[in-house]
This record gives structure tokens, C-alpha cells and sequence, in this order.
């Protein structure tokens, strides 16, 4: 769990500070090295998240994604209104 919370914050950081795409790509590249010597697993749960959306179970899927990653209630609603945003 709180590695999840520490790469949410890691990400966050990230996609606030507005880096040119070689910077991004450069940090993402030691993000993921970093995850490799820590042996976490990229959690990619978007398809689940997208199959409760199209189920109409959205809060199941903010509940899912904060359960998986430490986001806030604000946060995670936001993603997953996103998300359906995308899907349909």
C-alpha cells in the first residue's frame, strides 16, 4: 500500500511540473527502474475500472481504484469519470 501511495505521489509530480516529452520519458524510464529493484508490478487496473463503468457500477470502480492506488475520494472520481469519458 504505500508503495502504491509513493508512486501516485511520483506520478502526481510528474504530471504537475509539465516537462518537455524527452524529460518525461527520461523520468518514466527511472520510475520504471526503480520499480523493477523494488519488485513492484505496474498495477494497470483501467480494463477492470472500464468494465465496472460499463456495467454502471461506478462507485465500485472509485472504491477499486482507491483500494489499489491510495488516491483521494476527489481524485479517484475524477479518473474514473475520465475514464468513462474515453470509453464510450
Amino acid at each position: 500500500m504505500e508503495t502504491s501511495l509513493l508512486l501516485t505521489i511520483i506520478v502526481l509530480l510528474l504530471a504537475s511540473s509539465d516537462p518537455s516529452d524527452a524529460k518525461i520519458k527520461h523520468m518514466d524510464k527511472k520510475l520504471d527502474q526503480i520499480m523493477d529493484y523494488l519488485g513492484i508490478e505496474d498495477v494497470n487496473i483501467d480494463e477492470e475500472l472500464k468494465e465496472l463503468i460499463a456495467d454502471n457500477k461506478k462507485i465500485p470502480a472509485i472504491k477499486r481504484l482507491r483500494q489499489e492506488t491510495g488516491m483521494g475520494l476527489k481524485e479517484a472520481k475524477e479518473y474514473v469519470d475520465n475514464l468513462d469519458e474515453k470509453s464510450f
